[in-house]
């Protein structure tokens, strides 16, 4: 196996553990809660719109019962695919095209980043929290030529610092919606970046006023800073 294909693996075995523990807790607590509180919200029903009978409240948690059942085996069709460590993999790759990294760069990265991955002076890990994220395993490594995050949206964020030019870090003000039932909130958080741009900018049209070639964001100011400090710290290794 070639060193690329090493380092997707190790990725794979990373993602792997969290993917294995969610579909654990999702067998073992959410379906079984869920199926209970079905069958028991059916049985009092039961009692309250007709008899109190035995037989009409193991009538009604019998229909809660194989209610519970249907939505939790349309919770899990759904569930395990997007668990998939594969899946994951292929947004890793995905990254890797995107920041227009060659077979050689391909190779350089992965044996950097496997270098990197116990070295408490080019990586560490932390849990994405904030609107839309579920506290999922998140990591910031930064290497001789190369600084990805993973574990936000989109999945994977790679960059060749050998194209960047200026690193910038800076904050913006940002709305999420949530939704319960038929009630829509907004409400406004904080999204602490690191802005990247490249050295041809002006070759490609853009000015420093333009939007940079690519941005990692943050929901915690602390964790941002620490990843600006990595990349400092490293700067004179690119």
């Amino acid at each position: 196996m070639d060193t690329y294909g090493q380092w997707l693996k190790a990725e794979k075995e990373w993602i792997g553990s969290y993917c294995k523990k969610v579909k654990v807790m999702s067998v073992l607590k959410v379906v079984p809660a869920t199926i209970i509180i079905l069958a028991l919200l059916f049985g009092v029903m039961a009692a309250v719109n007709g008899d109190v009978s035995a037989d009409n409240i193991i009538e009604g948690a019998s229909g809660g019962l194989f209610i519970g059942i249907f939505v939790c085996l349309i919770y899990l069709v759904i569930l395990f695919p997007s668990l998939s460590p594969k899946r994951y993999v292929k947004k890793i790759d995905k990254a890797v095209s995107k920041a227009g990294i060659d077979d050689f760069g391909k190779e350089q990265l992965a044996r950097e980043f496997l270098e990197a991955e116990n070295n408490v002076k080019k990586t560490f890990s932390f849990d994405m929290k904030g609107p839309n994220s579920k506290n999922t395993p998140a990591r910031f490594v930064v290497s001789e030529h190369y600084a990805m995050l993973e574990g936000g949206f989109p999945y994977a964020i790679i960059v060749k610092l050998q194209d960047i030019k200026e690193i910038k870090p800076s904050q913006e003000k940002k709305t999420a919606y949530r939704r319960s039932g038929n009630i829509h909130t907004s409400y406004f958080f904080t999204l602490y970046t690191i802005q990247f741009y490249r050295y041809d900018r002006a070759q490609r049209g853009l000015s420093d006023k333009d939007l940079p070639d690519e941005a990692m964001g943050f929901m915690d100011k602390g964790i941002r800073d620490r990843a600006v400090s990595l990349l400092e710290k490293n700067k004179t290794e690119y």
